[in-house]
């Protein structure tokens, strides 16, 4: 392991893809079950947690990007010791950030759950403070291998940490929820804890052969661990202001919806047309009382939003990928090769975001409905959707920022972003008319603002001449080619009733022949249009002999 060829970044990303998916699977596996179990009130309390933890590791998260970029560099030049103790020292950095997060988490628990306006979230919050220790760890591990360009301990160690995750969170949901559901999904989030501790565990292991399997390893020149510390700080620290930004969406949703929702006196009657199931007409006096803004939240949190992240797999794959591939090439004066990488990696981005989001927006109710029994949601992932493109670009083009080393730009992009976030969740989520839809509304204009933004500064630092066909018009043809064909298959073998709302079993079903329909167009149409590049398929495993057959069929540029 310690010499082995590097992998593309294309290759490093279809790893991390195919252990996404799996991850993504299983943690479909988890959170399905887990929301019919305990139900959108139990979701409320589970997805409170969730955020705030998922907002604490993100400094973890930043330390990681850091660790990748600059054990790239070093590796690149040939200093492998440099890169170890880069290793050592953002281990020792990250494991007080984690001790200190979780206690951080635990003792809090109480504090953050009433600031957020749902105090029986407290036992969730406490179940899920060990997870940050062990993230904390597992970051700089999987930093570290990204660094080398070698994928196959992160994507293997987040398939381990979802399939803790599933088992002893489902188990411990089951066993509690005899007790109550807040007890339940206590459990539920205790899974994660566990998941996280074996997953480190590994990836432990996985270090331990490497570090055998190179020990004849050398390399000349190497820093004091006050400069490398220094410079991991430097570097993650815009980055992890910036992640905790992107975070703050989620947690500005946590803290704007439930309070915002409260303050609704007078619901309309298209709210009670629709959302009158999760009335309780016992606590109901004509606006939305705690437990149905607890439960709205839950519905937007626990199904739309669990539905949207599905699609971001292959990018975050990618700017995972990408980050370390363009600083080696930085690292080497090599502009062209960086100028390339850029090139593909937005291309392949919005090739991938632009067919998800299309899907989701036509498909929004019958995959709810096959997935949920329950299709309330449609509305919030309609217009969740739209935030898919948006926030893969954003994902994407920080990497390529930070591999720049423009790390504070990323940072006030999404600044302005998340005030925009503010004020339209303010505003909007406190009105009868758009009630909980104002939060992805919200989701949406901001990132489509940090978007524009980062598109400019990429082009003003690199050069780069983004091309509208390429980038925009002919996935979009694609995209629209596809839906289409989706929902004429959904009709055909639903039935008209389908989208009526008299969903047969035939009907539910029907939504799983209408997404591989879309899908096989959208790949007949991706290639009629001539959107991929031989050298994008060069970069993948096999990816000469794909590109060969294709080539025959006059399909590749």
């Amino acid at each position: 392991m310690g010499q082995q060829k590097r992998q593309t970044f294309l290759h490093g990303a279809f790893i991390l893809v195919v252990g996404s998916i799996m991850v993504k699977l299983i943690g479909a596996g988890f959170k399905i079950p887990l929301a019919n179990l305990i139900d959108k009130e139990g979701m409320g309390y589970f997805s409170t947690a969730y955020t705030l933890y998922a907002f604490f590791v993100l400094t973890a998260k930043g330390l990681s990007v850091a660790v990748s970029k600059m054990v790239s560099e070093s590796a690149s030049l040939g200093r492998s010791r440099e890169s170890d103790r880069i290793f050592y020292v953002a281990s020792a950095i990250l494991g007080m950030v984690g001790i200190s997060g979780t206690a951080v988490l635990y003792f809090g628990a109480a504090g953050f759950s009433g600031a957020f306006g749902n105090p029986m979230a407290e036992l969730c919050i406490k179940s899920i403070s060990p997870a940050v220790l062990f993230v904390a760890l597992l970051s700089a591990f999987r930093g570290y291998f990204q660094g080398k360009q070698n994928m196959y301990p992160t994507a293997i160690s987040e398939v381990i940490e979802a399939l803790g995750k599933l088992v002893v969170g489902i188990l411990l949901a089951l066993l509690y929820i005899k007790v109550s559901i807040v007890y339940a999904a206590a459990g539920a989030v205790l899974g994660v804890s566990i998941g996280t501790f074996a997953a480190f565990l590994l990836v432990a292991a996985f270090f331990i052969v490497h570090k055998r399997r190179s020990l004849s390893a050398v390399g000349g020149h190497i820093r004091s661990i006050r400069s490398i510390a220094r410079e991991l700080v430097v570097i993650a620290f815009p980055i992890t202001i910036g992640a905790s930004i992107s975070s703050l969406t989620g947690v500005v949703d946590m803290v704007t919806i439930i309070n915002r929702l409260k303050l609704i006196v007078h619901v309309s009657p298209q709210f009670i047309q629709k959302f009158g199931a999760m009335i309780d007409s016992a606590k109901f006096t004509g606006g939305i009382y705690e437990e149905l803004a607890n439960a709205l939240y839950g519905l937007y949190t626990g199904y739309a939003i669990t539905l949207f992240n599905l699609p971001l797999t292959l990018i975050v794959a990618l700017s995972i990928s990408v980050l370390p591939a363009i600083s080696a090439a930085l690292a080497r004066r090599d502009e062209r090769s960086a100028q390339k990488l850029i090139q593909s990696v937005l291309r392949i981005t919005m090739m991938f975001a632009l067919p998800c989001a299309a899907g989701l927006y036509a498909l929004s109710a019958p995959i709810l409905k096959m997935l949920y029994n329950d299709a309330l949601a449609d509305t919030l992932l309609q217009i969740t959707a739209f935030s898919v493109v948006f926030v893969s670009f954003v994902q994407v083009t920080s990497a390529v920022l930070q591999a720049y080393g423009k790390m504070h730009i990323p940072l006030i992009n999404m600044l302005i972003g998340c005030a925009v976030k503010i004020v339209l969740n303010f505003l909007l989520i406190g009105m009868p008319s758009v009630h909980i839809n104002g939060a992805p509304i919200g989701t949406a204009a901001c990132y489509l603002i940090i978007s524009v933004l980062n598109l400019i500064c990429i082009i003003r630092i690199t050069g780069f001449k983004p091309s509208v066909s390429e980038l925009l018009i002919k996935p979009l043809i694609a995209s629209a080619g596809m839906a289409a064909v989706s929902v004429l298959v959904l009709h055909a073998v639903g039935g008209v009733g389908f989208l009526s709302g008299r969903f047969a079993v035939l009907g539910r079903i029907a939504v799983l022949p209408a997404i591989a329909a879309g899908g096989a167009v959208y790949v007949l149409l991706i290639l009629l249009v001539g959107a991929v590049k031989e050298s994008d398929l060069a970069m993948l495993p096999m990816g000469a002999k794909a590109a060969k057959i294709l080539g025959r069929l006059h399909l590749l540029r």
